[in-house]
Protein backbone atom coordinates (compact mmCIF):
# COMPACT_ATOMS: atom_id res chain seq x y z
CA UNK A 1 0.00 0.00 0.00
CA UNK A 2 1.26 3.61 -1.06
CA UNK A 3 2.30 5.86 1.54
CA UNK A 4 0.00 8.91 1.54
CA UNK A 5 1.74 12.05 -0.15
CA UNK A 6 0.62 15.22 1.87
CA UNK A 7 0.35 18.43 -0.85
CA UNK A 8 1.84 22.12 0.39
CA UNK A 9 1.24 25.32 -1.25
CA UNK A 10 5.60 25.58 -0.88
CA UNK A 11 8.55 23.44 0.66
CA UNK A 12 11.65 24.77 1.64
CA UNK A 13 14.61 22.52 1.52
CA UNK A 14 16.98 23.82 4.80
CA UNK A 15 16.62 26.08 7.28
CA UNK A 16 19.51 27.95 7.38
CA UNK A 17 18.90 32.25 6.89
CA UNK A 18 17.27 31.84 3.38
CA UNK A 19 15.56 28.57 4.12
CA UNK A 20 13.57 29.75 7.27
CA UNK A 21 12.95 33.31 5.97
CA UNK A 22 11.31 31.61 3.31
CA UNK A 23 8.86 29.43 5.07
CA UNK A 24 7.96 32.41 7.53
CA UNK A 25 7.17 34.83 4.34
CA UNK A 26 4.72 31.83 2.86
CA UNK A 27 2.98 31.23 6.45
CA UNK A 28 2.79 34.85 6.92
CA UNK A 29 0.89 35.02 3.35
CA UNK A 30 -1.43 32.08 4.75
CA UNK A 31 0.04 29.80 2.43
CA UNK A 32 1.05 25.97 3.81
CA UNK A 33 4.83 25.83 4.13
CA UNK A 34 6.65 22.48 5.02
CA UNK A 35 10.67 22.93 5.75
CA UNK A 36 12.67 20.75 5.46
CA UNK A 37 16.59 20.15 7.67
CA UNK A 38 18.76 17.23 7.90
CA UNK A 39 20.94 18.61 10.14
CA UNK A 40 21.11 21.75 12.71
CA UNK A 41 18.25 24.38 12.38
CA UNK A 42 19.53 27.25 11.71
CA UNK A 43 21.94 26.00 8.94
CA UNK A 44 25.85 27.29 9.27
CA UNK A 45 25.20 30.72 10.10
CA UNK A 46 23.32 30.15 13.50
CA UNK A 47 25.54 26.78 14.37
CA UNK A 48 29.18 27.43 12.89
CA UNK A 49 29.00 30.76 10.72
CA UNK A 50 27.61 33.74 11.59
CA UNK A 51 26.88 33.63 14.84
CA UNK A 52 29.22 31.52 16.99
CA UNK A 53 32.20 33.64 15.21
CA UNK A 54 31.19 36.76 16.08
CA UNK A 55 30.81 35.89 19.54
CA UNK A 56 34.13 35.08 19.40
CA UNK A 57 35.24 37.90 18.10
CA UNK A 58 33.74 40.04 20.81
CA UNK A 59 35.39 38.30 23.45
CA UNK A 60 38.32 38.59 21.09
CA UNK A 61 37.85 42.32 20.82
CA UNK A 62 37.03 42.60 25.13
CA UNK A 63 40.30 40.56 25.23
CA UNK A 64 42.06 43.25 23.41
CA UNK A 65 41.11 45.93 25.80
CA UNK A 66 41.91 44.23 28.60
CA UNK A 67 45.33 43.49 27.66
CA UNK A 68 45.89 46.92 26.62
CA UNK A 69 44.72 48.15 30.36
CA UNK A 70 47.23 45.85 31.49
CA UNK A 71 44.91 44.21 33.77
CA UNK A 72 45.57 40.83 32.61
CA UNK A 73 49.25 40.05 31.90
CA UNK A 74 50.20 36.26 32.14
CA UNK A 75 49.44 33.18 29.73
CA UNK A 76 47.36 31.32 32.25
CA UNK A 77 44.92 33.82 32.31
CA UNK A 78 44.23 33.87 28.57
CA UNK A 79 44.09 30.53 28.05
CA UNK A 80 41.25 30.76 31.25
CA UNK A 81 39.44 32.83 29.16
CA UNK A 82 39.86 31.20 25.89
CA UNK A 83 37.66 28.53 27.61
CA UNK A 84 35.30 30.71 28.57
CA UNK A 85 34.42 32.67 25.30
CA UNK A 86 34.07 28.81 23.54
CA UNK A 87 31.12 28.46 26.58
CA UNK A 88 30.05 31.51 25.84
CA UNK A 89 29.77 30.73 22.25
CA UNK A 90 27.83 27.54 22.58
CA UNK A 91 25.17 29.48 24.95
CA UNK A 92 24.62 32.50 21.90
CA UNK A 93 24.27 29.23 19.59
CA UNK A 94 21.75 27.71 22.27
CA UNK A 95 19.71 30.94 22.49
CA UNK A 96 19.55 32.00 18.82
CA UNK A 97 18.50 27.92 17.53
CA UNK A 98 16.02 28.31 20.88
CA UNK A 99 14.50 30.98 19.06
CA UNK A 100 14.49 30.00 15.55
CA UNK A 101 12.49 26.74 16.96
CA UNK A 102 10.15 29.41 18.22
CA UNK A 103 9.74 31.25 15.60
CA UNK A 104 8.77 28.09 13.08
CA UNK A 105 6.46 27.05 15.80
CA UNK A 106 3.54 28.55 13.71
CA UNK A 107 0.20 27.73 12.16
CA UNK A 108 0.65 26.38 8.44
CA UNK A 109 4.04 25.29 9.41
CA UNK A 110 5.14 21.93 8.88
CA UNK A 111 8.98 21.27 9.58
CA UNK A 112 9.93 18.10 9.17
CA UNK A 113 13.66 16.72 10.58
CA UNK A 114 15.21 14.30 7.73
CA UNK A 115 16.77 14.56 4.30
CA UNK A 116 15.39 15.89 0.83
CA UNK A 117 15.32 13.72 -2.26
CA UNK A 118 13.78 14.49 -5.05
CA UNK A 119 11.69 11.37 -6.78
CA UNK A 120 10.62 14.00 -9.37
CA UNK A 121 10.47 17.41 -10.47
CA UNK A 122 7.79 18.07 -7.46
CA UNK A 123 7.69 15.51 -4.97
CA UNK A 124 10.39 14.69 -2.65
CA UNK A 125 10.88 12.14 -0.03
CA UNK A 126 12.09 12.69 3.44
CA UNK A 127 14.70 10.27 4.94
CA UNK A 128 16.13 10.23 8.34
CA UNK A 129 18.45 7.19 8.75
CA UNK A 130 18.33 5.93 5.68
CA UNK A 131 14.31 5.50 6.38
CA UNK A 132 11.65 7.29 4.16
CA UNK A 133 9.64 9.26 7.07
CA UNK A 134 7.05 10.80 4.77
CA UNK A 135 6.56 11.73 0.87
CA UNK A 136 5.63 15.74 0.18
CA UNK A 137 4.81 17.52 -3.66
CA UNK A 138 4.65 21.12 -4.20
CA UNK A 139 4.43 23.39 -7.24
CA UNK A 140 6.94 25.36 -5.72
CA UNK A 141 10.03 24.25 -3.85
CA UNK A 142 12.85 26.65 -2.62
CA UNK A 143 16.45 25.05 -1.99
CA UNK A 144 18.22 26.71 0.24
CA UNK A 145 20.82 23.75 1.29
CA UNK A 146 23.78 25.98 2.19
CA UNK A 147 27.32 25.22 1.32
CA UNK A 148 30.18 23.03 1.92
CA UNK A 149 34.37 23.04 2.05
CA UNK A 150 35.29 21.40 -1.23
CA UNK A 151 36.95 18.33 -1.07
CA UNK A 152 39.81 19.30 -2.73
CA UNK A 153 40.43 22.39 -0.15
CA UNK A 154 40.66 20.18 2.86
CA UNK A 155 44.47 18.79 2.36
CA UNK A 156 44.32 16.14 4.90
CA UNK A 157 41.94 17.17 7.39
CA UNK A 158 41.58 15.07 10.54
CA UNK A 159 39.99 17.51 12.72
CA UNK A 160 42.65 17.13 15.49
CA UNK A 161 45.63 19.02 13.75
CA UNK A 162 44.12 20.00 10.06
CA UNK A 163 41.11 21.82 10.67
CA UNK A 164 38.01 22.76 9.13
CA UNK A 165 35.91 25.78 10.70
CA UNK A 166 33.49 23.85 12.14
CA UNK A 167 36.43 21.60 13.57
CA UNK A 168 37.94 25.19 14.76
CA UNK A 169 34.33 25.89 16.57
CA UNK A 170 34.77 22.90 18.95
CA UNK A 171 38.60 23.26 20.18
CA UNK A 172 39.21 23.02 23.90
CA UNK A 173 42.75 24.26 24.59
CA UNK A 174 44.74 26.80 22.26
CA UNK A 175 47.59 26.49 20.13
CA UNK A 176 51.29 28.24 20.36
CA UNK A 177 51.37 28.21 16.72
CA UNK A 178 48.52 28.44 13.54
CA UNK A 179 48.87 28.86 9.77
CA UNK A 180 45.54 29.62 8.42
CA UNK A 181 44.91 28.79 4.36
CA UNK A 182 42.58 31.47 2.69
CA UNK A 183 43.08 35.29 3.14
CA UNK A 184 39.36 36.39 2.73
CA UNK A 185 37.09 37.80 5.38
CA UNK A 186 37.00 34.09 6.99
CA UNK A 187 40.45 33.78 6.68
CA UNK A 188 41.30 37.24 8.10
CA UNK A 189 38.44 37.07 11.28
CA UNK A 190 40.22 33.64 12.21
CA UNK A 191 43.40 35.01 11.95
CA UNK A 192 42.57 38.24 14.61
CA UNK A 193 40.93 36.14 17.03
CA UNK A 194 44.02 33.74 17.79
CA UNK A 195 46.34 36.44 17.40
CA UNK A 196 45.04 38.60 19.84
CA UNK A 197 44.51 35.73 22.28
CA UNK A 198 48.66 35.09 21.56
CA UNK A 199 48.69 32.46 18.80
CA UNK A 200 51.54 32.73 16.90
CA UNK A 201 49.55 33.18 13.10
CA UNK A 202 50.75 32.88 9.33
CA UNK A 203 48.13 33.63 6.91
CA UNK A 204 48.41 32.52 3.23
CA UNK A 205 46.62 33.82 0.37
CA UNK A 206 46.85 32.30 -3.09
CA UNK A 207 46.03 35.93 -4.72
CA UNK A 208 48.15 38.79 -5.17
CA UNK A 209 46.33 40.05 -1.90
CA UNK A 210 44.36 39.50 1.34
CA UNK A 211 40.30 40.28 0.88
CA UNK A 212 40.58 40.62 -2.75
CA UNK A 213 36.58 40.95 -3.25
CA UNK A 214 37.08 44.38 -1.16
CA UNK A 215 38.83 47.82 -2.67
CA UNK A 216 42.51 47.30 -2.72
CA UNK A 217 43.18 50.12 -0.80
CA UNK A 218 41.14 48.61 2.45
CA UNK A 219 43.16 45.21 1.49
CA UNK A 220 46.77 47.04 1.42
CA UNK A 221 46.08 48.90 4.68
CA UNK A 222 44.59 45.73 6.51
CA UNK A 223 48.08 43.48 5.39
CA UNK A 224 49.56 46.59 6.86
CA UNK A 225 47.81 46.35 10.28
CA UNK A 226 48.11 42.58 10.26
CA UNK A 227 51.93 42.94 10.05
CA UNK A 228 51.50 45.42 13.29
CA UNK A 229 50.36 42.99 15.04
CA UNK A 230 52.88 40.43 14.02
CA UNK A 231 50.69 38.28 11.95
CA UNK A 232 52.77 37.03 8.74
CA UNK A 233 50.66 37.28 6.17
CA UNK A 234 51.70 35.66 2.54
CA UNK A 235 50.53 37.13 -0.53
CA UNK A 236 50.60 35.30 -4.49
CA UNK A 237 51.44 32.02 -2.08
CA UNK A 238 49.78 28.71 -2.98
CA UNK A 239 49.21 25.50 -0.13
CA UNK A 240 49.86 22.49 -1.84
CA UNK A 241 50.20 19.85 0.93
CA UNK A 242 50.26 18.86 4.48
CA UNK A 243 52.50 16.09 6.62
CA UNK A 244 51.24 15.27 10.07
CA UNK A 245 53.33 12.33 11.70
CA UNK A 246 52.74 10.12 14.37
CA UNK A 247 53.86 11.97 17.45
CA UNK A 248 54.62 14.68 16.80
CA UNK A 249 52.89 17.94 17.81
CA UNK A 250 53.36 20.28 15.16
CA UNK A 251 52.42 19.56 11.32
CA UNK A 252 54.07 20.42 8.24
CA UNK A 253 52.10 22.86 5.56
CA UNK A 254 54.33 22.80 1.96
CA UNK A 255 53.23 26.27 0.27
CA UNK A 256 54.94 27.82 -2.83
CA UNK A 257 55.39 30.82 -4.61
CA UNK A 258 56.46 32.83 -7.99
CA UNK A 259 59.26 33.62 -5.64
CA UNK A 260 60.16 29.96 -3.12
CA UNK A 261 59.16 26.91 -2.00
CA UNK A 262 58.82 26.35 1.71
CA UNK A 263 57.44 24.55 4.83
CA UNK A 264 55.31 26.40 7.30
CA UNK A 265 55.71 24.05 10.80
CA UNK A 266 52.51 25.09 13.18
CA UNK A 267 50.51 23.08 16.08
CA UNK A 268 47.06 23.67 13.77
CA UNK A 269 46.66 23.89 10.07
CA UNK A 270 42.93 25.61 9.31
CA UNK A 271 41.65 25.70 5.97
CA UNK A 272 39.28 28.01 5.26
CA UNK A 273 38.87 27.29 1.48
CA UNK A 274 36.74 27.27 -1.54
CA UNK A 275 33.41 26.12 -0.68
CA UNK A 276 30.72 24.58 -3.20
CA UNK A 277 27.00 24.47 -2.92
CA UNK A 278 25.52 21.68 -0.52
CA UNK A 279 23.63 18.94 -2.86
CA UNK A 280 24.28 15.66 -1.53
CA UNK A 281 21.52 13.88 -1.43
CA UNK A 282 19.16 15.57 -3.33
CA UNK A 283 18.95 13.85 -6.53
CA UNK A 284 19.31 17.27 -8.50
CA UNK A 285 19.33 14.68 -12.06
CA UNK A 286 15.46 14.43 -11.29
CA UNK A 287 14.64 17.83 -11.74
CA UNK A 288 17.26 18.49 -14.36
CA UNK A 289 19.23 20.36 -12.46
CA UNK A 290 23.12 20.52 -12.95
CA UNK A 291 25.62 22.76 -11.06
CA UNK A 292 27.97 25.53 -12.58
CA UNK A 293 31.22 26.38 -11.21
CA UNK A 294 30.24 24.11 -7.79
CA UNK A 295 26.44 25.68 -7.25
CA UNK A 296 23.28 25.85 -8.67
CA UNK A 297 22.73 28.39 -10.87
CA UNK A 298 19.97 30.91 -10.82
CA UNK A 299 18.23 34.08 -12.82
CA UNK A 300 17.93 37.48 -10.69
CA UNK A 301 14.45 36.49 -9.66
CA UNK A 302 16.36 33.05 -7.97
CA UNK A 303 14.55 30.72 -10.68
CA UNK A 304 16.52 27.82 -11.75
CA UNK A 305 15.73 26.37 -15.02
CA UNK A 306 13.40 24.14 -14.13
CA UNK A 307 10.22 25.15 -13.54
CA UNK A 308 8.84 25.61 -10.00
CA UNK A 309 11.92 25.49 -8.57
CA UNK A 310 14.03 28.26 -7.13
CA UNK A 311 17.00 28.48 -5.30
CA UNK A 312 18.74 31.11 -2.65
CA UNK A 313 21.76 31.37 -0.14
CA UNK A 314 24.75 29.55 -0.40
CA UNK A 315 23.87 26.87 -2.71
CA UNK A 316 23.42 29.59 -5.29
CA UNK A 317 27.10 30.79 -5.12
CA UNK A 318 27.91 34.86 -5.56
CA UNK A 319 29.23 35.42 -1.88
CA UNK A 320 28.43 33.03 1.00
CA UNK A 321 26.11 35.61 2.84
CA UNK A 322 23.44 35.16 5.36
CA UNK A 323 21.65 39.15 4.45
CA UNK A 324 22.73 37.74 0.85
CA UNK A 325 20.49 34.84 1.58
CA UNK A 326 17.61 36.55 3.30
CA UNK A 327 17.03 39.01 0.56
CA UNK A 328 17.20 36.27 -1.93
CA UNK A 329 14.62 34.56 0.13
CA UNK A 330 12.87 37.13 0.11
CA UNK A 331 12.60 37.71 -3.90
CA UNK A 332 11.96 33.88 -4.72
CA UNK A 333 8.47 33.86 -2.18
CA UNK A 334 7.61 37.27 -4.21
CA UNK A 335 8.52 35.91 -7.66
CA UNK A 336 6.47 32.52 -6.83
CA UNK A 337 3.48 35.10 -5.27
CA UNK A 338 3.17 36.75 -8.42
CA UNK A 339 5.40 40.11 -8.15
CA UNK A 340 7.91 40.42 -10.55
CA UNK A 341 11.17 41.72 -8.27
CA UNK A 342 14.79 40.81 -9.17
CA UNK A 343 18.09 40.98 -6.63
CA UNK A 344 20.96 43.71 -7.58
CA UNK A 345 24.15 42.20 -6.50
CA UNK A 346 25.86 45.36 -6.21
CA UNK A 347 23.51 46.62 -3.29
CA UNK A 348 24.71 43.83 -1.09
CA UNK A 349 27.26 44.55 1.59
CA UNK A 350 30.22 42.82 2.73
CA UNK A 351 31.60 42.99 6.15
CA UNK A 352 34.59 41.80 8.04
CA UNK A 353 34.14 41.51 11.62
CA UNK A 354 37.30 41.58 12.46
CA UNK A 355 39.31 44.58 15.20
CA UNK A 356 39.06 47.06 13.36
CA UNK A 357 36.29 46.26 11.43
CA UNK A 358 35.90 46.93 7.35
CA UNK A 359 32.91 46.68 4.73
CA UNK A 360 32.73 47.50 1.40
CA UNK A 361 29.31 47.81 -0.93
CA UNK A 362 28.88 49.07 -4.78
CA UNK A 363 32.55 49.22 -6.62
CA UNK A 364 35.73 49.56 -5.75
CA UNK A 365 37.38 52.50 -6.86
CA UNK A 366 39.19 50.28 -9.71
CA UNK A 367 35.63 48.93 -10.66
CA UNK A 368 34.47 51.92 -10.97
CA UNK A 369 37.38 54.00 -12.61
CA UNK A 370 36.92 50.68 -15.52
CA UNK A 371 33.01 51.19 -15.53
CA UNK A 372 32.80 55.25 -15.37
CA UNK A 373 36.29 56.20 -16.61
CA UNK A 374 36.80 59.72 -14.20
CA UNK A 375 35.57 59.27 -10.67
CA UNK A 376 35.04 61.42 -7.78
CA UNK A 377 37.16 60.39 -4.45
CA UNK A 378 36.65 61.57 -0.61
CA UNK A 379 37.91 60.07 2.08
CA UNK A 380 37.81 60.58 5.79
CA UNK A 381 40.39 59.13 8.49
CA UNK A 382 39.20 58.11 11.76
CA UNK A 383 41.99 59.41 13.36
CA UNK A 384 40.34 62.92 12.98
CA UNK A 385 36.50 61.91 14.47
CA UNK A 386 35.86 63.05 17.61
CA UNK A 387 34.15 60.41 18.63
CA UNK A 388 37.20 58.13 17.41
CA UNK A 389 39.40 60.10 19.40
CA UNK A 390 37.60 59.48 22.96
CA UNK A 391 36.79 56.44 22.77
CA UNK A 392 40.41 55.54 20.98
CA UNK A 393 39.25 53.77 17.63
CA UNK A 394 41.11 56.05 15.44
CA UNK A 395 42.79 52.99 12.76
CA UNK A 396 41.10 53.82 8.86
CA UNK A 397 38.99 55.77 7.10
CA UNK A 398 35.91 56.29 4.89
CA UNK A 399 36.02 56.61 1.34
CA UNK A 400 33.53 57.06 -1.12
CA UNK A 401 33.58 56.70 -4.40
CA UNK A 402 30.73 58.50 -6.53
CA UNK A 403 30.34 59.54 -10.65
CA UNK A 404 31.36 63.01 -11.62
CA UNK A 405 28.51 64.73 -12.96
CA UNK A 406 24.95 63.97 -11.11
CA UNK A 407 27.26 63.08 -7.86
CA UNK A 408 25.70 59.20 -8.00
CA UNK A 409 27.06 57.20 -4.97
CA UNK A 410 28.91 53.94 -6.54
CA UNK A 411 30.48 52.41 -3.94
CA UNK A 412 31.66 53.20 -0.07
CA UNK A 413 34.49 51.59 1.96
CA UNK A 414 35.06 51.65 5.08
CA UNK A 415 38.26 50.51 7.16
CA UNK A 416 37.89 51.21 11.10
CA UNK A 417 35.31 51.44 14.12
CA UNK A 418 31.61 50.12 13.57
CA UNK A 419 32.50 50.21 9.71
CA UNK A 420 29.81 47.08 9.56
CA UNK A 421 26.76 48.80 10.70
CA UNK A 422 28.18 52.38 8.79
CA UNK A 423 28.12 50.72 5.78
CA UNK A 424 24.24 50.46 5.63
CA UNK A 425 24.62 54.19 5.07
CA UNK A 426 25.74 54.02 2.13
CA UNK A 427 23.57 50.83 1.48
CA UNK A 428 20.57 53.35 1.48
CA UNK A 429 22.43 56.14 -0.37
CA UNK A 430 22.69 53.88 -3.22
CA UNK A 431 19.06 52.35 -3.12
CA UNK A 432 17.53 55.40 -2.76
CA UNK A 433 19.77 57.39 -5.60
CA UNK A 434 21.34 59.86 -2.34
CA UNK A 435 24.21 61.42 -4.31
CA UNK A 436 27.26 63.00 -2.07
CA UNK A 437 24.96 66.46 -2.34
CA UNK A 438 22.07 65.04 -0.57
CA UNK A 439 24.52 63.22 1.82
CA UNK A 440 25.89 66.70 2.74
CA UNK A 441 22.56 68.40 3.46
CA UNK A 442 21.67 65.77 6.01
CA UNK A 443 22.57 65.82 10.17
CA UNK A 444 24.66 63.98 11.66
CA UNK A 445 24.86 63.44 15.61
CA UNK A 446 27.87 64.31 17.21
CA UNK A 447 29.98 62.76 18.59
CA UNK A 448 29.60 59.45 16.39
CA UNK A 449 31.35 57.67 13.96
CA UNK A 450 29.30 58.34 11.16
CA UNK A 451 30.44 61.56 10.74
CA UNK A 452 33.28 60.32 9.58
CA UNK A 453 30.75 59.36 6.83
CA UNK A 454 29.80 62.70 6.16
CA UNK A 455 32.94 64.11 5.95
CA UNK A 456 34.28 61.99 3.60
CA UNK A 457 31.01 63.54 1.40
CA UNK A 458 32.61 67.23 1.71
CA UNK A 459 35.69 65.74 0.96
CA UNK A 460 34.77 64.97 -2.35
CA UNK A 461 34.54 68.52 -2.86
CA UNK A 462 37.46 69.05 -1.22
CA UNK A 463 35.25 70.58 1.78
CA UNK A 464 35.89 68.45 4.58
CA UNK A 465 35.96 70.26 7.86
CA UNK A 466 37.95 68.60 10.29
CA UNK A 467 41.21 67.85 8.11
CA UNK A 468 43.37 69.57 6.71
CA UNK A 469 44.65 69.10 3.23
CA UNK A 470 48.25 70.50 1.54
Amino acid sequence: MEKEVKTFDAIVIGSGPGGYLAAILFTQKGLSAAIIEKGDFGGTCLNRGCIPTKALLREANFLNEVIKSGVMNNKEDVHTFFKKAMEKKDLAIQQVVGGLRNLLNRDRMTVLQGEASFIEPHTLQVLRDGTTIGTIRSDQIIIATGAMLKEESQFGRDGQKVLGSDDLLKMKDLPTSMAVVGGGRRGVEFATFFNTFGVQVTLIEKQNRILPKMDREISVRYKSLLAKNNIKVLTDTEAISTEISSGQKTVRLQVTSKRKSEAIDCEKILWVGDRQGYVKGLNLEKVSLTLKNGFIPVNSHMKTSSPGIYAVGDVVGRGCLAHKAFMEARIAVENILGQTTQIDDRLIPICLYSNPEAASIGLSEEEAKKEWGEVNIGKFPFMACGQSIATQNQEGMVKIVSEKKYGEVLGIHILGPRASDLIHLGAMAMKHEIGIDGIKEMIFAHPTFSEAFFEAALDTYGEAIHMMKG
